[in-house]
């Protein structure tokens, strides 16, 4: 009786061995089906966000190709009123595809070549391009409580900070000193050009306040010697206190600081 016993319990054993076997099986196979799924929904999802990156590139591309044909080279223009223009702007058809279009901004040796729009939402033109149709890239724009006339004493312009190089990308550039110590920045309007020279460039966080726009004399020369402090490159630009500041703002390749520059 012992014996069968033995046998007995050496059978179960054996039967217990095989379900376990079998079960074990069947979560490896569920556990190879269910990364094979996770692995098809990531390769789908880089698949749609490769498709849409290349779709907003080659939509900017189109929207700079179309703009192109609305400014020309002034240089050779003997008709122009100021000689120090680089460019020749049609705000009359800029207007009739937006009328939010308030100027064209111009770094030469950069990508910067823009129009500026405005409306009165900072967050608009994050995800809209100058037809007002959805855009990752999104628009150069001034800050929606600044005056669009350029006149007040600090005006701020956002744009994107691009990995293909377009819209503000080329801020970093300044910032690390590729384009040298002289920088010219050109702001055009329906009615009027001005030139600004870039004196400083650094790195802050999100929070900053850099939009201030009404300072006494102190207090402007105080904002503007700590922002030479704090630049990455000593600019060569002649300081006059009372003079008017632009400053364009974008990300760093991060997202987590702002590059922040400012011209007089």
């Amino acid at each position: 009786m012992k014996g069968k016993h033995f046998k007995g319990k050496q059978k179960n054993a054996r039967i217990k061995t095989r379900r376990e076997r079998k079960q074990n099986i069947h979560i490896k196979k569920l556990i190879n089906k269910l990364l094979l799924i996770i692995s098809i929904l990531v390769f789908l999802i880089c698949l749609c966000i490769l498709v849409f990156w290349l779709y907003s590139n080659n939509e900017l591309e189109r929207i700079e190709k179309n703009l192109s044909q609305l400014v020309t080279d002034a240089t050779n223009d003997g008709n122009i009123e100021n000689q120090s223009a680089s460019l020749k702007i049609d705000f009359k058809e800029l207007k009739a595809i937006n009328s939010d279009v308030i100027g064209w901004i111009y770094i030469k040796d950069t990508d910067i070549n823009y129009p500026i729009l405005q409306t009165t939402d900072n967050e608009y033109y994050l995800k809209k391009s100058i037809y007002k149709t959805y855009s990752s890239c999104g628009s150069i724009f001034l800050d929606c409580n600044t005056k669009p006339d350029f006149s007040e004493q600090n005006t701020v312009v956002y744009g994107h900070n691009l990995k293909n190089q377009k819209m503000f990308a080329d801020l970093a550039k300044i910032y690390r000193g590729e384009l040298g110590e002289k920088i010219k920045v050109e702001i055009y309007t329906e009615n009027t050009f001005e030139e600004y020279t870039i004196f400083a460039c650094y790195m802050e966080e999100p929070n900053t306040n850099v939009i201030q726009k009404n300072w006494n004399k102190k207090e402007k020369k105080d904002f503007i010697n700590k922002a030479i402090e704090k630049s990455s490159v000593k600019f060569s630009c002649d300081i006059e206190y009372d003079k008017k500041i632009l400053t364009l703002i974008t990300c760093d390749s991060t997202g987590k600081e702002r590059i922040i520059v400012h011209a007089i």
